[in-house]
């Protein structure tokens, strides 16, 4: 069965991002919905060049790391990438989907790319992320359509 056939066959697409551990997490769902894995790079976790694999304890005491975290719209970590770069991406792949017709998609990424993506869709500046919280396993759910995008939850979770 091909990809095409196997997402037809469920309804739903299954986009995630790069990363083994997405991947990873986005297997049981596209295997429950019978969709195939569609990979999806404007999702991938932000590129955090020098930090890359550094504990935040290690982190902790670096300026910029600092500035970082206070300041999600200016700042850039070392060799990295903005919170801003991460959020153009992310929806322009929003955009895309908004535009296209076919079944709906359940997209699998990273706390802070989601919540880039959520603030662009809300409207609201960068320097917000902190005030939404993206737990792990969680989902948030947009509307999409040509020229409009909608919140309709955040941080959604199944209860013990």
């Amino acid at each position: 069965m091909s990809d095409g056939e196997r997402t037809l066959r469920s309804g739903i697409r299954v986009l995630s991002s790069p990363q083994t551990r997405t991947q990873e997490t986005a297997a049981p769902l596209a295997q429950k919905l019978g969709a195939a894995i569609e990979t999806a790079d404007e999702i991938d976790e932000i590129e955090f060049g020098a930090w890359t694999g550094r504990a935040f304890a290690e982190l902790a005491s670096d300026p910029a790391w600092v500035a970082w975290n206070a300041e999600r719209a200016t700042a850039r970590p070392p060799g990295g990438e903005s919170m801003g770069e991460t959020q153009a991406r992310a929806l322009r792949l929003l955009d895309r989907l908004g535009r296209e017709e076919g079944p709906p998609a359940i997209l699998v990424s990273h706390a802070d790319t989601i919540r880039a993506a959520l603030l662009g869709v809300l409207g609201l500046g960068l320097d917000a992320y902190d005030r939404l919280v993206v737990a792990p396993s969680s989902w948030s759910e947009l509307a999409l359509w040509p020229g409009g995008n909608r919140v309709v939850s955040i941080n959604e979770r199944v209860s013990p």
